[in-house]
């Protein structure tokens, strides 16, 4: 019984350094088998890390490339089509100056333009712009949620309309070719200081001012409106009691004008009558007719001389050449400064558009 039993425990031994030592190939391989897969997840990322980079690198090479041709390429980086202006009749607003100027809410108003010929041929519009004039100081609203916390300017909804001069029976002009409503960035104006009139500030001219004058500018070239050679422009927007929509509540929208300046000169096409406006005002006292003709439409109204040229600018679209012959005998030069020379022109229409204009 006791060989039986040492037999036993011999086998029982063998079969358990049997086990063990398979036990221990079996993790061994498993070993392996995880080092190999770790190695290849590791070979692969490293490959991929290489990929990435020489991906990176390369876009960085093509993104510095197409940084480098659009600022060689005149065209390129503003893709939009060169303008040409049709109407001018803005002052300068530099340096910092003022204008005389029609405040909407002193006036009842609920818009203000005028009327105007163009100049040119091009007619497709691009941009508008009127010069305004801010009274409202930054301290008068610096505890107002609305405005408090950017001492330099302040916002608000502004709408440019362009219409026909075709008039209606009540002497508006009854067909709207365009119209674009911006939230326009407007400048306070400077604190008051260095004038005997103490709610005035002093310009680098030594004028006493009481407003500010800046441009707002309208892009109005997504509308692909097509303009006549007369329009009327009007310019639209509300105030604590006049507008479309009047806020009813106080704001430096109280204190913003359009403005007129002075026998402002008209530098490109002509104002059609430089003692009329077109306006619309609810108070009937302050149209010339005594509002007589209405009251609360925008039509024309009389005796604003020498005030009556409202600053507006308009830019068109230029209509670039499909034809060589067009380039040709100084043909280029029709296009304002687009081109350089004629090559550059005959270039452009060459390869249908795809080698820009460089003279702009």
């Amino acid at each position: 019984m006791q060989q039986h039993a040492l037999t036993h425990k011999c086998i029982i031994n063998h079969y358990k350094l049997y086990i063990d030592t398979k036990i221990r190939w079996y993790n061994e391989g498993i070993k392996r088998e995880v080092r190999m897969v770790l190695y290849k997840v590791n070979r692969g990322v490293q490959k991929l890390k290489s990929k990435t980079q020489r991906t990176l690198s390369t876009l960085s090479i093509g993104i510095a490339s197409l940084g480098l041709v659009l600022a060689l390429v005149p065209g390129l980086a503003n893709a939009s089509d060169p303008s040409t202006v049709v109407y001018d009749a803005l002052p300068s607003t530099t340096p910092a100056t003022n204008y005389p100027s029609v405040g909407f809410e002193a006036t009842s108003t609920s818009e203000f333009g005028d009327y105007v010929h163009l100049g040119g041929t091009d007619r497709s519009l691009n941009t508008a712009t009127v010069t305004m004039s801010d009274w409202a100081l930054y301290s008068d609203y610096s505890s107002n949620s609305t405005y408090s916390g950017n001492s330099v300017s302040w916002t608000h909804p502004i709408t440019l309309n362009i219409y026909s001069n075709h008039l209606g029976f009540n002497g508006a002009p009854d067909t709207l070719l365009a119209t674009d409503t911006e939230n326009v960035t407007i400048p306070w104006r400077p604190v008051s200081g260095g004038c005997p009139d103490h709610t005035a500030w002093l310009d680098s001219a030594g004028h006493c001012d009481h407003g500010l004058a800046f441009n707002a500018t309208f892009d109005m070239s997504s509308l692909n409106a097509t303009l006549p050679n007369d329009v009327i422009v009007g310019v639209a927007y509300n105030t604590a009691d006049y507008g479309s929509a009047p806020t009813h509540q106080a704001g430096p929208y109280n204190s913003l004008n359009v403005a007129v300046p002075d026998n402002q000169a008209v530098t490109a096409g002509s104002d059609n009558n430089v003692n009329n406006v077109f306006w619309n005002t609810s108070y009937g006292p302050f149209y010339a007719d005594g509002g007589a003709a209405g009251v609360g439409i925008f039509r024309q109204d009389t005796g604003w001389a020498p005030n009556g040229t409202v600053a507006l600018q308009i830019t068109t679209k230029v209509a670039l050449p499909t034809n060589k012959d067009l380039c040709k005998k100084d043909g280029w030069k029709d296009y304002g400064s687009t081109f350089k020379n004629q090559g550059d022109c005959v270039s452009f229409v060459a390869t249908h558009g795809k080698n820009q204009p460089s003279g702009h």
